[in-house]
């Protein structure tokens, strides 16, 4: 039975989903073709620019208050914090642009072959979580829109679930009708998915600006003062402001890491440029039109909503009108389509990855998303948010995991390896091979890693429970972000310099190890036993696509050509 469910078996036994390199390869771990690489500059900004657009980044500015800033604080903490994220994302994205491969085979240069595993399913697993909280984020704003088709049928909507449910009936009924709007994008293909995010890109923001236009009309202004009962000064406001820092990154780290999943389809490696700036125009600008709108709507209803469906709510409950109605349903409408597109890339695209590398036999990334949709319901996401605010601070910690992980990649990329990578030996496991190690881990990486995670992981309790640790510790966990990334990249660096790594096969040396050689010919030499049909002619001409490149032509042979 299993052997039926193994990628490549279908009617007709064809294998083309399978991989070319053996068993740690199937179509969607190898490089991806040309034919895949449909992403354009355009796409990336538009990517990036809307994925801001979420539940998450529009209440940011509700815990930030809660430490102490006011509004203006925190939007320079955004604004601040994404000019670092955006060097962050331009060097992640690059390695996956130069060389067409997914964080799942990426990882195996940095890890080792069976150390990438344990990362990968770091990410997965946390992914699939944020897959469901997401979901049922985005049928809040379902529920909106049938109240304002509906109104009181759907309001006295009978309740059949116990209180200890932690969901209605007409709750349950609204993520049930989101998630099948949703799922058949579990069967769309990475690659095919940049128009979503260029619609999304377009519409999101005028649905929010609209909001905010009208919130501020009809409220004659907003009251900023009465979001925050304190406000934060001298050390306070500095630590304060580190704390920030750590809870921006917290929202915005799942993107980052993820982006190694769609840069590989990009059309040029340059293509991706526009990526940073989009971060940089769309983070602060949600952030600040979630703190007027919020604002806003506490000097006209007396409270402060951060999340939007409540204040969507608040809005019909003032002004039940067909014209209300039919602004709020289109404006919930947007948000929800704006919600379960940013769960593709940060939570369903990324777990389709992850159970390809761990399962590079029965699974494609288009399995794996279906799977995440289906254990969406598993993981019963309105107990999560209901009840265990401590696990969603928790899941908040992730930065304390991941980023590690991502500092050690981006230091073996750039400065370890000059950017080169031999791409036929990620798929090999024989002892030996460079990125095989020692026995499938590169322990220099594990090290740099627990070393940079003991550091801040302590400070998770403080987090989760206030006052039970040390005010040194919490400090510690309050720089998460900027202390694990510098201590596992040095640590890292250091263990390469101390014991050094091998670039190339050492039956293929000598070879160039200057700045990204590699580059010309994608990871592969010309006695690499196997090479993809498409870059035969490059790899056997590297020197005709070394010019090529310079002219930043593209890296594989014209249709033309072919």
């Amino acid at each position: 039975m299993l052997d039926a469910l193994k990628v490549g078996k279908n009617a007709d036994h064809s294998e083309k989903e399978s991989g070319q390199f053996g068993k740690w390869s199937n179509k969607d771990l190898d490089p991806s073709p040309p034919e895949q690489r449909t992403w354009t500059a355009w796409s990336f900004f538009a990517f990036q620019f809307s994925i801001a657009f979420s539940p998450t980044t529009y209440n940011a500015g509700a815990s930030l208050y809660a430490i102490g800033l006011n509004w203006w604080t925190i939007f320079i903490a955004h604004s601040r914090t994404c000019i670092i994220l955006s060097y962050y994302l331009s060097n992640v994205a690059n390695c996956h642009a130069r060389y067409h491969i997914g964080y799942p085979t990426f990882v195996r240069a940095s890890a080792g072959i069976y150390g990438s595993l344990v990362f990968v399913f770091i990410r997965g697993v946390v992914a699939i979580l944020y897959m469901s909280i997401q979901t049922y984020y985005a049928s809040e704003f379902v529920a909106v829109m049938l109240r304002c088709v509906f109104g009181h049928q759907w309001t006295d909507f009978p309740n059949h679930l116990p209180k200890s449910a932690a969901i209605s009936s007409a709750g349950l009924l609204a993520f049930g009708i989101l998630w099948i709007i949703q799922f058949p994008f579990a069967f769309v293909h990475p690659s095919k998915m940049a128009v979503v995010f260029q619609i999304k890109s377009v519409i999101a923001p005028i649905g929010l600006i609209v909001t905010m236009i009208w919130a501020l009309a009809s409220s004659h202004g907003a009251d900023f003062e009465g979001l925050s009962n304190k406000t934060a000064s001298g050390a306070a406001l500095g630590w304060s402001f580190m704390k920030a820092i750590n809870a921006i990154v917290s929202n915005v780290i799942p993107p980052l890491v993820n982006i190694s999943d769609l840069a590989r389809y990009v059309k040029r490696p340059r293509d991706t440029l526009p990526m940073p700036v989009g971060l940089l125009v769309s983070k602060p600008l949600v952030v600040f039109l979630g703190m007027v709108i919020t604002a806003a709507g506490y000097k006209q209803f007396g409270e402060a909503y951060w999340n939007l469906w409540d204040f969507y709510s608040s809005v019909l409950d003032k002004y039940w009108s067909p014209g209300a109605r039919t602004l709020v349903f289109l404006a919930a409408g947007i948000q929800a389509f704006a919600t379960f597109v940013t769960n593709f890339t940060s939570n369903s695209i990324p777990v389709g990855c992850d159970l390809t590398g761990l399962f590079p036999k029965y699974f494609t990334i288009v399995r794996g998303q279906v799977l995440c949709f289906i254990l969406a319901w598993v993981c019963v996401p309105w107990k999560l948010t209901y009840s265990a605010s401590s696990f969603l601070t928790f899941l908040g910690s992730y930065l304390c995991f991941i980023c590690p992980i991502v500092a050690c990649m981006i230091v073996d990329y750039w400065v370890v390896r000059k950017g080169n990578i031999h791409v036929p030996s990620l798929y090999k496991d024989q002892p030996g091979t460079i990125y095989y190690y020692t026995a499938g881990f590169n322990i220099r990486a594990f090290a740099a890693w627990a070393v940079a995670i003991a550091l801040v992981i302590p400070g998770v309790s403080g987090a989760l429970h206030p006052g039970s640790i040390g005010t040194a510790a919490v400090r510690l966990y309050n720089m998460g972000f900027l202390l694990s990334t510098t201590v596992a990249g040095l640590l890292y660096y250091a263990s390469c310099r101390i014991w050094p790594v091998p670039i190339y096969p050492p039956e293929l040396q000598p070879k160039d190890e200057s700045w990204e050689a590699m580059r010309y010919t994608e990871g592969f030499f010309p006695e690499d036993e196997v090479i993809p049909e498409y870059l035969r002619d490059t790899v056997l001409d590297g020197e005709q696509f070394q010019l090529a490149d310079a002219k930043d032509v593209a890296l594989y042979p014209t249709e033309d050509k072919k």
